[in-house]
């Protein structure tokens, strides 16, 4: 279950669902509207061969993502409570961009791109599959 969170929250911190989701919480409504706007419209037109691609992974590229969990969370536990202490949305917003510009740095060390990082972890949240086979390879 731990890792689920992990997953979703890194997804959504590096995606513009996680764009979206910091606006509204720190009060950026408007900001947040135009990023959802801009996602819907980039994913006109996705269609269901691209989706099935996606749970297309290898052992090895579910290894990699599974072993990314730690160090990933750690980044993520060093910048929640400071975005939640922050006194401003810029701040807020500078602080997560920090931590996703760190987190993005993480993924790319490792050698995984950022999007089939986040392919794998939406998969995972929407995949029973590949939510059973990263589980397994996970020990939970």
């Amino acid at each position: 279950m731990k890792l689920k969170m992990t997953a979703l929250a890194i997804s959504i911190a590096l995606g513009t669902t996680g764009m979206h989701a910091v606006g509204q919480e720190y009060g950026g409504e408007a900001e947040g509207q135009q990023q959802q706007q801009q996602q819907q419209q980039g994913q006109e037109g996705m269609g269901q061969p691209e989706q099935q691609q996606q749970a297309d992974f290898s052992d090895e590229e579910l290894e990699d993502f599974v072993a990314l969990q730690d160090e990933i969370g750690e980044v993520r536990e060093e910048y929640v409570s400071q975005i939640e202490a922050a006194e401003s949305e810029d701040e807020a917003r500078q602080l997560q961009q920090e931590a996703q510009t760190e987190m993005v740095e993480v993924i790319e060390e490792a050698g995984m791109s950022v999007e089939e990082y986040n392919a794998i972890a939406v998969a995972y949240n929407s995949d029973p599959s590949v939510q059973e086979r990263v589980d397994e390879l996970s020990g939970s």
